[in-house]
């Protein structure tokens, strides 16, 4: 009775003790991760605004040529209509080629989750900082932050250069015992990062089948224009703008990559369950390191392969 009461009290007090080091505030990440993933989405947001700025000039250049017969007081609207279509598109494609946001978005997420890999390593006393003492441990992270930097051409807001690189939090992650250390890991990395994916697998097949539908239904609806335009008194150009709308949907869901992402997203979520079931016989911090380091090699894997199908050199082990 005395034993199984002092193992729930221990199991209680590793709860809580888990509980009050929760890791899910990026305030508590380093510097570096949270910098690269601010400058991610920023120039995430842009680069796909520039994209629907461009595809919706030229369907808008393509509609405009369709109504080339439309005349208002001297006017050819459908000519306007197309001339202004099409300065949207280039002044869109231009800012593209010349600020080049995709690949800013491309290094900041590369930078962002490199950073978070080695806060992980580096708190639960993963591979390289496991047998080693707190200065030393310091000293290697650091040293292989400015190796994150090196390998990535990246540009930071000073502005947003606050904070430190290794925070209280992660201090307190990396002081704590094995029981602790292991259950914050497992909850708050490797469950966390398995629902995220799982989720992201589902949205990415979801939207991937929409869009597909989509196209079909314009490839079916030009068809049917031609049919019109053939044998009827309209003179439209269905068959120009239903072709470019099926066009403009296939160009905007090749840049999501929604199949591509799916499939990656699917398999990563798979491996990050095996990684669950092979948790159950780490029991001691003799075998941790070890079991961190795949775990984390397990979710860097996917990272790799986004960063090559985007043309980003990989960063050295």
């Amino acid at each position: 009775m005395t034993t199984a009461h002092n193992a729930h009290e221990g199991e209680r007090l590793a709860d809580e003790a888990t509980r009050s080091l929760a890791f899910r505030d990026p305030n508590d990440l380093p510097l570096l991760y949270r910098c690269a993933d601010t400058s991610s989405m920023l120039t995430q947001r842009r680069f796909f605004r520039a994209l629907r700025l461009r595809l919706a000039g030229l369907l808008g250049a393509v509609v405009g040529a369709a109504l080339t017969s439309l005349t208002v007081a001297g006017v050819n609207v459908g000519g306007l209509i197309a001339l202004a279509s099409f300065a949207v598109a280039l002044a869109a494609e231009l800012y593209v080629a010349i600020m080049r946001p995709e690949r800013a978005w491309y290094e900041g997420r590369a930078a962002a989750e490199s950073a978070k890999t080695l806060a992980w390593r580096y708190m639960v006393r993963g591979e390289s900082f496991e047998d080693i003492d707190d200065p030393r441990a310091d000293r290697l992270f650091t040293s292989e932050l400015r190796e994150i930097l090196r390998c990535m051409d990246l540009t930071l807001d000073a502005a947003d250069s606050r904070g430190a690189q290794i925070t209280d939090a992660m201090r307190a992650v990396r002081g704590a015992d094995f029981p602790t250390r292991r259950t914050l890991y497992l909850e708050q990395r490797i469950e966390d990062q398995k629902a995220w994916y799982s989720r992201k697998e589902k949205f990415n097949a979801t939207r991937g089948h929409q869009w597909l539908v989509a196209t079909i239904t314009l490839e079916i609806l030009g068809l049917l224009g031609g049919a019109v335009w053939a044998f009827g008194s309209v003179s439209f150009d269905f068959i120009g703008v239903f072709a470019a709308l099926a066009a403009t949907i296939t160009a905007w869901s090749q840049a999501k990559q929604h199949q591509t992402l799916a499939t990656a997203y699917g398999i990563t979520a798979q491996e990050l369950g095996m990684v669950l079931t092979e948790a159950e016989s780490v029991t001691s911090e003799a075998d941790w390191a070890t079991f961190v380091g795949e775990s984390e090699e397990a979710i860097s894997r996917e990272h790799t392969l986004w960063r090559a199908s985007r043309g980003i050199r990989p960063r050295p082990a």
